[in-house]
């Protein structure tokens, strides 16, 4: 038993982890999402009290008000599809923590869940990423440092550890 309890300790810690990671993830989301719309205002020729159109160029590292724009959307929808795979992530870490273990039924279909969902939502949110960057004919190095390489094999080794995890709940059932 002292083996489970080395696994809960790791769960809780991942589960804090992950907790920090998701609510990061989404306070970027907000804050590209409010120099996207700061963006937008100066596009259309409006101000913005207390914020630099030059300084959030700078920040952004693009060559105009347009390429901005269209780099805080990546960057928006990109810091959005994280926080809510971290979210799913919460969410699986306080199931297996409620259950007690990660070898259960319930738990493997959680993991297998989050593990295709590891491959689907980055693989759309690449998909939106390139659109935005055909629409506003963006230049390649104008945010594209995205890739799929890291989701795919994450979310193959979820779906394998849900395997693992129901053989283990499959286990426990014949032995107890």
């Amino acid at each position: 038993m002292k083996s489970l309890q080395t696994i809960q300790k790791t769960f809780r810690i991942f589960q804090t982890l992950t907790k920090v990671m998701m609510v990061l993830s989404f306070v970027w989301a907000g804050l590209a999402a409010l120099g996207l719309l700061c963006g937008v205002v100066w596009y259309h020729g409006g101000s913005v009290v207390g914020a630099d159109q030059g300084m959030l160029l700078a920040l952004t590292e693009t060559g105009g008000l347009t390429e901005m724009i269209a780099v805080l959307l990546v960057d928006t929808l990109l810091a959005l599809t994280d926080g809510t795979l971290l979210a799913f992530a919460l969410h699986y870490f306080r199931t297996e923590q409620a259950d007690g273990t990660p070898f259960t039924k319930r738990g493997a279909d959680e993991i297998r869940r989050l593990g295709i969902r590891t491959i689907v939502l980055p693989l759309v949110a690449a998909i939106l990423a390139a659109t935005v960057h055909g629409v506003f004919h963006l230049p390649a190095s104008a945010g594209s440092d995205w890739s799929n390489a890291y989701s795919l094999s994450m979310g193959v080794v979820l779906i394998l550890a849900s395997l693992i995890f129901r053989y283990g709940a499959e286990l426990e059932e014949k032995a107890g």
